[in-house]
């Protein structure tokens, strides 16, 4: 009895030797269970990503200019392709409402109801909005865009929840938002103060920011157009842009007071690659703005 229990025990001893090694084994070879620490390393789908073109400059000079600060860049890669004083503090005058319509576009929707409460005040540059009326926020916007419309600038304040300086904390917290350390502003429409003021690139920042919202690409392009309010007022708008309708000019804003001189963010794009020129504080914006559009295209190959 003693020698047969041993034999079983001697058995058992060589049979679970042989299990083991049979699971390891299976371990080893199988398909499923194999695991990635053996060695085969697991198959991965190859991914591609494509990469934009970047600018490659010629080495043309910048065209001399009178604007106090310049920035251009391309709106694809973020590429510096010419700077001045890029981040000097100026009055930006009207190019102001580039910053009051991406806040409005931020918390309105195109069809929200803005009625005009005290808009109709404004003075310079207007929409000539009429009080009471009620207009859809999209056409609000294109009163402030395309006229340069200081009393659709108030009317998008006075709508937004807390009233006009709700709206005025919102716009200098967005610029902390884009990263901004040289814009601070005080009113919605351009109106010089000391403490009112950005840089060609805060501008530029602000402006690409904008040109991501279709609705905000198709206004700044808009040369004509006459809206009809909810109660059935009609308001004929007219661009203060003369570069739109030049070929590859799309936008984007314009801007002027005393104090801050003539003043141009543009967007122009050829052969399917854009760019953004701010000009701050020039003698002649339209004329360097268009300069300097045909430098960059003469003077960048996109490769």
């Amino acid at each position: 009895m003693l020698h047969s229990a041993i034999t079983i025990k001697k058995f058992r001893f060589v049979a679970n030797i042989f299990a083991g090694i049979a699971i390891i084994l299976f371990f080893i070879f199988s398909p499923v269970l194999r695991p990635a620490s053996i060695g085969v390393k697991p198959q991965v789908k190859a991914s591609y990503i494509s990469e934009p073109t970047s600018p490659t400059s010629k080495g043309i000079p910048v065209p001399d200019i009178t604007a106090t600060s310049l920035f251009i860049m391309d709106t694809e890669t973020g590429a510096v392709l010419a700077d001045k004083n890029p981040h000097q503090r100026l009055s930006p005058a009207s190019l102001t409402k580039i910053m009051t319509a991406l806040v409005a576009l931020d918390y309105y929707d195109e069809d929200t109801i803005l009625k005009v409460i005290n808009g109709q005040r404004a003075i310079g540059s207007t929409a000539n909005l009429k009080k009471n009326d009620e207009l859809v926020a999209s056409d609000v916007l294109y009163g402030l865009l395309v006229p340069s419309g200081n009393d659709a600038a108030i009317t998008i304040a006075e709508n937004y929840p807390g009233g006009y300086k709700a709206f005025i904390d919102r716009m200098n917290s967005k610029a902390v938002d884009l990263g901004l350390i040289n814009s601070h502003f005080t009113n919605v429409s351009g109106v010089e103060n000391p403490n009112h003021f950005t840089s060609a690139y805060d501008i530029s920042i602000i402006a690409a920011s904008a040109l991501k919202r279709h609705l905000f690409t198709n206004i700044v392009s808009t040369q004509k157009i006459t809206l009809k309010s909810l109660k059935g007022y009609f308001y004929p708008l007219e661009t203060t842009n003369k570069l739109l309708g030049k070929e590859g000019i799309f936008g984007v804003k314009t801007g002027w007071t005393p104090e801050s001189g003539e003043c141009l963010v543009t967007l122009a794009e050829r052969e399917g690659h854009s760019v953004i020129i701010a000009v701050l504080n020039s003698k002649d914006r339209f004329g360097e703005s268009e300069t300097l559009v045909d430098w960059v295209y003469q003077n960048y190959s996109w490769q």
